[in-house]
């Protein structure tokens, strides 16, 4: 099975698990999200907006305060980061995901910073490949911020995680893979 056919199957596995199954695994993941948070000394944490069926981890942003937080908006073929301190401050973007608005300012990197990044996906192997997708914006922003210090955790349901993805060279790994 090519990437295409593995992104059709596991977007219909994603799409039948139940709802309840969905906000338990989101909720188990947030809550190790939060850990890692609170184990470690981040000087921004990366989120993003679900789409229908994704992994929901806006838990993070509701229970920790004082640390930066940032989501993805997607412009002319590639994404930023932007900080968010009110998630009425996201507004519909890009594929129709919800994105900073205009008055959320650009994060400014550092290689001096500790990020960690939730990074979504359909389906994640045991080496951290992912199917996204099929747009590479994670693997470009991440091959454009190869300096930074980002922990880059995969974030999916329990029925996503396979053996391997079938990934190919321009695709960048995440450090682990959070499930339920």
């Amino acid at each position: 099975m090519d990437k295409k056919e593995l992104r059709k199957k596991y977007i219909e596995i994603r799409k039948n698990i139940s709802e309840e199954s969905r906000k338990e695994q989101s909720d188990m993941i947030a809550k190790k999200l939060i850990g890692l948070i609170e184990e470690n000394d981040f000087d921004s944490v990366f989120l993003y907006a679900p789409k229908e069926y994704e992994t929901d981890v806006l838990g993070v942003f509701e229970a920790c305060g004082g640390i930066p937080f940032c989501f993805p908006k997607c412009q002319n073929g590639s994404m930023d980061f932007y900080e968010v301190d009110d998630l009425n401050k996201l507004e519909k973007g890009s594929f129709d995901v919800m994105e900073p608005n205009g008055l959320c300012k650009a994060f400014e990197y550092s290689k001096d910073k500790k990020i960690l990044i939730a990074v979504p996906g359909v389906a994640f192997d045991e080496s951290g490949y992912r199917i996204g997708y099929g747009k590479g914006f994670y693997d470009r922003f991440f091959e454009e911020k190869k300096d930074c210090d980002f922990l880059k955790a995969g974030v999916c349901f329990r029925e996503c995680f396979i053996k391997d993805v079938m990934h190919e060279a321009n695709d960048v790994p995440v450090d682990f893979v959070l499930k339920a």
